[in-house]
């Protein structure tokens, strides 16, 4: 259809029904206007998501890689530090920078430290390489086996290992994450289903008879054996240090040249010991051991006789710092126990009224402290029968006296039994039984009470 053209209206190139068009047309630039608004509305609503879904993907990716990192690292701590033999050296339970060195089963020095870029590194001592990372923290906390609230560093002690550390996030808004895990070691102890031994030693090549032994510290200990003639010898054996697995000697010292049998080793203090022996005339004897912890010399006071016709087979447990429980065999093979008292500034011996605890037969005994006054004693008796009796001191540790009748622990035979603290009431004695054969029996304690 054409239109006509309206003679009183100017020319403006548009037909006369360009009203309607022009209406349409300004219409349809409105909402292009409106729709790029809406449009840059949502862009500007959108946009940010996008970030945060992109932050949101980046975090739980760089979480998962460090949970992943974490988890390896603590997996290969656990496996290989349970497997350790020993440890020979660790960082102290404060230090977030830290270090554990072990040795393994094949006798290799493994370490795990940090290195200088934050990871964590593991191999031999002198030649690591990286195994996870990087960290902020590998903090090492050591216990012992029957304490797991106070931490030590004692390589010998350490039974298990609190490891912690922290995984540092890569990406920019990650959280740190931080591991902790522990480890029970067989440290310091050899596979418990097996045994081992090293190079024996010969330290008396002559006669060695009876020896007794006594701790002076972690790599010195005191023996007294029967040497030569059966005359009294001392010898101090070093041990080698950290793998105990040789032995030396320093030069030996003749404490009784007469007669040294069977002694028996009581600790005084950390360069005195207490020494019981059969000496001369076969009767008891004690002296006081002196030993140079710089030079391990040993020299000997006067030794004094508890007893003149018979000493055999001492056994010698400490009531206090200057009173010593004797057991021995005495004469007519009778059981008798005495105090003996040393003082601690002249290092001279004393003794209090021995005290016949065995009517009938008494041999070898052993001793073993209940408390501040009790004394398990067990020993071989009238029938080469295994007895165990307790025996008690005065609150003056002057006066000793026996508690009860005793208990037979073995009717057949009891000879040469040797006794351990297992805990408060329970006590371990081994000793040559039925047969000539090896037994052992578990002796409990308890009061009786009205």
């Amino acid at each position: 259809m054409r239109c006509q053209k309206d003679k009183t209206q100017v020319y403006t190139g548009f037909p006369s029904c360009g009203k309607l068009q022009n209406g349409a047309l300004a219409l349809t630039l409105v909402e292009m206007v409106i729709a790029m608004a809406i449009m840059a509305i949502i862009l500007a609503v959108l946009l940010p998501q996008f970030r945060v879904i992109q932050n949101s993907w980046d975090s739980k990716q760089g979480s998962a890689e460090t949970l992943q990192n974490g988890r390896v690292l603590i997996d290969h701590l656990n496996r290989n530090l349970s497997k350790a033999v020993r440890i020979t050296a660790v960082s102290g339970s404060a230090e977030t920078n830290g270090y554990i060195e072990f040795e393994d089963n094949d006798s290799n020095n493994l370490r795990y430290d940090i290195a200088a870029n934050n990871y964590v590194e593991f191999g031999p001592v002198g030649d690591l390489s990286e195994l996870a990372g990087p960290v902020s923290q590998l903090q090492f906390t050591c216990y012992n086996a029957s304490d797991l609230d106070t931490p030590i560093t004692d390589v010998n002690s350490i039974r298990f290992v609190k490891v912690e550390t922290t995984l540092t996030n890569s990406v920019a808004m990650g959280q740190d994450k931080t591991f902790i895990g522990w480890a029970y070691l067989r440290a310091n102890n050899y596979n418990p289903l097996e045994l081992n031994k090293e190079t024996p030693f010969e330290f008396a090549a002559v006669t060695g008879k009876t020896p007794a032994l006594s701790k002076i510290d972690d790599t010195h200990y005191l023996c007294a054996y029967a040497g030569d003639g059966d005359d009294g010898w001392a010898v101090v054996l070093t041990i080698t240090a950290p793998l105990f697995d040789a032995i030396s000697m320093e030069t030996p010292f003749e404490f009784d040249a007469s007669n040294g049998e069977m002694p028996a080793l009581s600790k005084i203090d950390n360069t005195h010991y207490l020494c019981a022996y059969a000496g001369y005339g076969d009767d008891g004897w004690a002296t006081v051991l002196t030993v140079d912890t710089g030079t391990w010399a040993i020299t000997n006071e006067t030794p004094f006789e508890f007893d003149t016709k018979k000493g055999f087979n001492p056994a010698l447990s400490q009531m206090s710092s200057t009173n010593y429980l004797c057991t021995y065999q005495a004469f007519q093979d009778l059981g008798w126990a005495v105090i003996l008292k040393v003082d601690t500034g002249s290092w001279t011996i004393s003794k209090e009224d021995a005290y016949k605890y065995e009517e009938n037969y008494a041999t070898i005994s052993a001793l073993a402290q209940l408390d501040q006054t009790h004394y398990l004693c067990a020993h071989m008796g009238p029938w080469s029968d295994g007895w165990a009796i307790v025996l008690a001191s005065t609150p003056s540790l002057d006066t000793i006296s026996k508690q009860g009748e005793g208990l037979e622990f073995d009717p057949e035979t009891g000879l040469a039994p040797t006794l351990v603290e297992i805990d408060d009431s329970h006590y371990l004695c081994a000793y040559q039984g039925p047969g000539d054969d090896g037994w052992a029996v578990v002796l409990q304690t308890f009061s009786l009470r009205p």
